[in-house]
């Protein structure tokens, strides 16, 4: 998993590999320090410690007196002004009715506008009979066992012996983009430009992820390393992801009944 081989990059036993400075060297970066931006001191200590990570740049976060960045890939950070501390995680609201996950506003803006950016010609589409109601894009992966439950899902499927609708059958549409979780290149990524490279886009998905047998299919043309960056730079460190028309981004695999209901209708 990407988010897992990033925390670990972020451990704190990984972190004690960066030099330590001498009190002299401190004390002359203390008085740098102090002549630059805190974004400034922020990217350039994260950069120091972990080069080989994509770091995001700095911005306030909805935590006063920190900082946040998006690891490409993985989680958000939330860095102190002088750059030598930082939390991962998730932030949450506390309110009457209990806890719930916050969603930064200005986040959530950036991916309503990249959201509105996305040529649905580059999506693989499984579009509801009768009327759409909403549609969400869902960041996917060929081996990913709950994005296979979701896929199983788009239609009418049976749980413990009762029918039950899907999300076509509920009036969601669901837009595919590609997340190969391995990264690229790999297997994974390899099966979804097959997917993405096919004639029959939604037929070869549908085989792929009920583990059938495709010949392979390349196209230089195809979205799935812009799709694996796209959802690197927004936060997705997992599948399946889905992407809200309202900027939401919900981690994790939803029941048919479930988003139908998050989405309001």
């Amino acid at each position: 998993m990407i988010r897992k081989t990033i925390i670990g990059l972020l451990s704190a036993g990984a972190l004690l590999s960066v030099p330590v400075l001498s009190m002299a060297e401190e004390a002359g970066d203390a008085g740098m320090l102090s002549r630059k931006s805190p974004e400034k001191i922020i990217s350039e200590r994260l950069k120091q410690a972990r080069p080989e990570i994509q770091f995001g740049e700095p911005r306030p976060a909805p935590v006063k007196g920190l900082y946040q960045v998006q690891v490409t890939g993985g989680p958000t950070l939330y860095v102190t002004p002088e750059g030598d501390k930082f939390i991962a995680g998730e932030i949450f609201s506390i309110d009457a009715n209990g806890f719930s996950r916050f969603e930064d506003p200005y986040v959530v803006e950036e991916r309503k506008r990249l959201l509105a950016k996305i040529d649905p010609k580059d999506t693989i589409i499984f579009k509801p009979k009768q009327k759409t109601k909403a549609v969400v894009y869902v960041f996917t992966d060929i081996d990913c066992g709950y994005c296979r439950l979701l896929h199983k899902q788009i239609h009418a499927y049976e749980d413990q012996g009762q029918k039950k609708p899907g999300y076509n059958d509920l009036g969601i549409e669901i837009r595919y983009l590609a997340y190969p979780r391995a990264g690229i290149p790999s297997a994974s990524a390899d099966k979804l430009i097959t997917a993405w490279c096919s004639k029959d886009q939604q037929g070869v998905l549908t085989a792929l992820k009920n583990d059938q047998q495709v010949p392979p299919a390349k196209c230089d043309k195809n979205p799935v390393a812009a799709d694996f960056k796209l959802g690197g730079e927004i936060g997705v460190n997992g599948t399946p992801a889905v992407w809200f028309p309202d900027g939401r981004l919900m981690p994790g695999y939803m029941p048919p009944e479930q988003m139908a209901q998050a989405l309001g209708i």
